[in-house]
């Protein structure tokens, strides 16, 4: 019992991102930009100065949100920094709380919903800052005192995810005209799920399944927080933020305020909302045409099928997903129902393909390798005749391509750092600009798409008003406006000679229309929406969704007629209802003067924003939640995520007092850190160890370097690590004062992208080289050379997989031998080698995907097994006892090691906490013993929470 307490507390207290043993860092933005602030009594805005006055658009826009923020938290006033990434090719936000910071990556987006997109980031993030911000009262207020920002945070996973998302969608909803919330493409996945089977149990749609494909928590959050607001009260949720505030020590807050409220639990919540949904969406879905699928039967599997188009007489291309493959670019034969992969493409985003002249193109995301807050967008060019693929552009930013029906030229939307775009042509062949056009003031362009005839590109404009349709005339360059921007959410349109076609939300669905001589009619009468409609001659094909997932359905022109579709019933439309008294259009929008000025980085190198009453080394608790020690621990981390600064003292385990500092500076290209230690380091079996007084001094430099080359993905990592110990050493009547450490390193890898159900990567390779020297005291430590290597391949079976391992240690020196840094096999402990080889063997496979829960104490979401053989060949080996305080026995010459076994774990939840858990037990059989090795495995996966766009 109080090592679950102990567990539970731990795991509340590192629930932000860790990396390199800090809380959440998005990275770093490069060395060379300069930046502005501008400094409100609601905000300070910190923005690359090359975004110049889109800089002065955000401060406004997040301005007009603050002063809306109020009428949903009453009450609430908070001032944070917000750190603003333009230099980055993806769209998004986040709010952490340790330290306390939003940072935003503004960049309009191809799927974005009409309307005011920085009001809709600034409105979405700045309630997850006030959740945050209600959180830190009474009790937790009072802790805060005692760890630090990072107590808010903590008290937040009391919250479940889909209501701290769910809560900023009816947010960006409610205080604007537009938001998420009003969109069919939002709650599409959420409604087919629930009117085509029965609904999923509220552990499955918390926690997701490997099994099944689940909505995420900002879909089905959006549905119950809504829900419960508009049928019960709108403080509601307020109320639920203030009393996990003052009381989180009653472990389940949200429950006995809902309960108090509504007399529901969070469970009971989540089936009330769906059953009154099923019946309200029933009366949606009637009359709705059921079209034949062109793609393969899915069986049970749900797999989406995206952007289908024509490519020959009876061959469509598309781009396929699942759970148990990574995206692919697939061939699909409507008459057999076959398919053939194509291509592997890397990060696409939306999924969006078009074909023309025996060409495929697409725009894929790009890293750049130094800089995490720093992406670039290419397009890519797919000969389907030589099977072949090039790059159009480098550090480009081209967010998303068509291609002529000759496929000679390409046209792309070209994203600018300040917001604005261009649309640029582009020869094929060459990859030459051969023509670039502003979009006109104040519009951002989005899926451009080329008319039969080739005349003309139409594409669909954004405006802080809405979304419209346009074209623009290759051969008269000149803009034709199509449709006029309304507050409607429009998929996709193109010409066809003088009709328009187009995908739009207007009635509730998603729906293919034509515009034809002033008159506008309905093409498909889609149960759930389609999406990427595509034509060849009479013929149109889409995609459309449904519980499985996408499927590839088609239409004729003779399918058009008069509009018959009634508009779809959304909450929004209830909690208009519920908010009517919000006194939108009194707001005052005074029209504010802002005064940027430069930020200078070296006066804001420290920020301490939470510290521990006890010493955690972050790294070590995600295997080891119950490696903490007596002490404290202080942290630091600079709004620009540059400097992070880690202090620390530790009472160990074998009764020492030690002291831990670390500085790491990732600023500059090559990133710096600098330790400085009070304590021991025995890397030295302990009877050679004489006295020391445990000082250690220790500093690496690196250049952390990713790459992306489509569908895999490099990581490179030279490093120079100088460490110095002042261990005393005594060999024969030389004592050896001091330790001057050398080591060279290096390593490689390079991963396929994985698929959800993937235990290991489908291709993967990866290779670390470490060389140790002592300048100073070669004679006595001699040298070091570490190698070790992974391969991975696919499995027998689907979601089966690989890993081939390969290692060597060689240990040049008389005196001393060290621990060695690579292992023995499995089942072997206390052993030193000074020359060591191992090959291992691993094949993994998933047993079950149960999907089980036991109240809200467990939910298994998968079983998995694995055999491995490990082999070993050791010179030189020392076999210790009791952990290594006393040498047991010398072996002369070569000996060898083996071992073989089984491992069966589980990758489960526990108490509804967000991390998932993979733990299990090894079983290891060796020649020295008859009886197997048992060990115990246990993992946490604490990266990735976050409260993001």
């Amino acid at each position: 019992m109080k090592r679950t307490s102990l567990l539970t507390i731990i795991i509340l207290l590192f629930c932000f991102k860790s990396v390199k043993g800090q809380y959440y860092n998005t990275g770093q933005d490069p060395a060379s930009v300069r930046w502005l602030r501008i400094k409100t009594e609601r905000f300070t805005l910190i923005y690359p100065k090359d975004y110049g006055q889109a800089g002065i658009d955000l401060a406004r826009s997040l301005d007009m949100a603050q002063k809306r923020m109020p009428l949903v938290f009453p009450g609430k006033r908070m001032n944070l920094p917000i750190v603003v990434h333009s230099l980055s090719a993806e769209s998004n936000g986040y709010v952490a709380w340790a330290p306390k910071r939003m940072e935003l990556y503004p960049l309009k987006e191809q799927n974005a919903i009409p309307g005011d997109q920085n009001l809709l980031l600034s409105l979405h993030e700045f309630t997850h800052a006030y959740q945050m911000q209600s959180l830190n009262k009474g009790f937790t207020r009072a802790m805060s005192l005692l760890v630090g920002q990072q107590m808010p945070g903590a008290v937040s996973s009391l919250l479940p995810l889909w209501f701290l998302e769910g809560d900023a969608v009816v947010t960006e909803s409610v205080l604007s005209n537009t938001g998420r919330g009003r969109f069919a493409s939002f709650q599409k996945p959420v409604k087919a799920l629930t009117l085509s089977k029965d609904p999923y149990g509220y552990d499955k749609m918390l926690n997701g399944s490997f099994r099944d494909y689940v909505p995420d928590h900002y879909q089905y959050g959006y549905q119950l927080v809504s829900w419960s607001l508009s049928k019960y009260n709108k403080e509601l949720w307020n109320n639920v933020l203030d009393f996990t505030g003052r009381q989180p020590f009653t472990i389940i807050p949200v429950n006995i305020i809902l309960s108090r409220e509504t007399g529901l639990t969070k469970r009971k919540l989540y089936y009330e909302t769906i059953d009154s949904l099923k019946v309200l969406w029933e009366k949606d879905t009637a009359g709705k045409e059921q079209y034949t699928a062109l793609s393969p039967v899915k069986k049970k599997e749900f797999i989406n099928y995206f952007s289908p188009v024509f490519a020959g007489s009876d061959s469509i291309i598309a781009v396929k997903t699942s759970l148990s493959s990574s995206p692919s670019i697939v061939l699909v034969n409507p008459s057999s129902k076959n398919e053939k992969t194509l291509f592997h493409p890397g990060f696409m985003y939306p999924y969006r393909l078009d074909y023309g002249g025996g060409m495929i193109v697409w725009a894929e995301n790009r890293p750049d390798p130094r800089w995490e807050n720093r992406s670039y967008s290419v397009v890519i060019v797919y000969d389907i005749k030589k099977g072949s693929a090039k790059r159009i552009g480098y550090k480009s930013r081209y967010m998303a391509a068509g291609i002529s029906p000759d496929g000679s030229t390409v046209c792309a939307v070209e994203a600018e750092q300040d917001n604005s775009c261009n649309l640029v042509f582009i020869d094929a062949d060459r990859g030459e600009i051969i023509n670039s056009v502003a979009a006109p003031p104040g519009t951002y362009l989005q899926r451009p798409k080329w008319s039969e005839d080739g005349k003309w590109v139409t594409v669909i404009y954004l405006t802080d008003e809405g979304e419209g349709i346009m074209s623009y005339s290759v051969h008269e360059k000149r803009w034709q406006v199509n449709m006029e921007p309304e507050v409607v959410d429009l998929q996709a349109g193109f010409l066809k000679k003088d009709t328009l076609l187009f995908v739009s939300s207007r009635y509730g669905t998603d729906n293919l229309f034509m515009k034809t001589a002033g008159e506008t009619l309905q093409v498909t009468n889609s149960e759930f929406g389609i999406t990427d409609p595509d034509i060849s001659g009479n013929n149109i094909i889409f995609s459309d969704y449904k519980a499985s997932g996408n499927l590839i359905g088609s239409v004729t022109f003779q399918n058009a007629g008069a509009i018959k579709t009634d508009r779809s019933f959304f909450l929004i439309d209830r909690l208009d209802s519920a908010y009517k008294d919000l006194p939108l259009k009194f707001i005052p929008e005074e029209t504010t003067s802002y005064s940027p000025e430069p930020f200078r980085k070296w006066q804001h190198l420290f920020r301490f924003h939470s510290w521990l009453p006890f010493y955690a080394d972050i790294d070590k608790v995600q295997s080891d939640p119950l490696s903490v020690r007596p002490g404290f621990t202080l942290m630091s981390q600079n709004t620009l995520s540059t400097l992070e600064t880690t202090l620390g003292y530790e009472y160990s385990e074998n009764g020492e007092h030690l002291f831990h500092s670390k500085v790491l500076w990732a600023g500059l290209y090559p990133v710096i850190e600098a330790k400085v230690g009070y304590g021991y380091n025995r890397r030295f079996p302990a009877r050679q160890f004489y006295d020391s007084n445990g000082k250690r001094y220790s500093g690496v430099i690196s250049i952390p370097l990713r790459y992306s080359t489509g569908w895999f993905s490099q990581y490179v990592r030279p490093s120079l690590t100088l460490e110095y110990l002042n261990s005393i050493y005594q060999v024969g009547d030389r004592k050896d004062m001091g330790q001057t450490e050398l080591t060279w390193g290096f390593y490689f890898s390079n991963y396929s992208r994985s698929a959800l159900r993937d235990i290991y990567p489908l291709w993967a390779q990866s290779i670390d080289l470490n060389y140790i020297t002592y300048p100073f005291d070669k004679d006595l430590f001699g040298t070091t050379f570490i190698f070790r290597s992974s391969f991975y391949f696919p499995g027998i079976f689907r979601d089966n997989g690989i890993r081939i391992r390969y290692s060597s240690e060689n240990q040049d020196q008389d005196h001393f031998i060290f621990t060695n840094s690579i292992s023995h096999p499995r089942g072997y402990e206390d052993v030193i080698s000074k020359q060591l080889n191992t090959a291992s063997f691993d094949y993994v496979f998933p047993v079950a995907y149960p999907d089980f829960n036991i109240s809200s104490l467990l939910y298994i979401k998968r079983i998995r097994s694995g055999l491995f053989y490990d082999y070993a060949a050791g010179k030189g080996n020392r076999h210790y006892q009791n952990n290594g305080s006393g040498q047991v026995a010398q072996v002369p010459g070569t000996e060898i090691f083996r071992s073989y076994g089984v491992e069966l774990l589980s990758d489960f939840h526990i108490f509804r906490i967000p991390f998932m858990i993979s733990g299990g037990i090894q079983a290891a059989w060796t020649d020295k013993s008859e009886m197997p090795v048992f060990k115990v495995l246990f993992n946490i996966d604490l990266y990735g929470f976050n409260l993001g766009k």
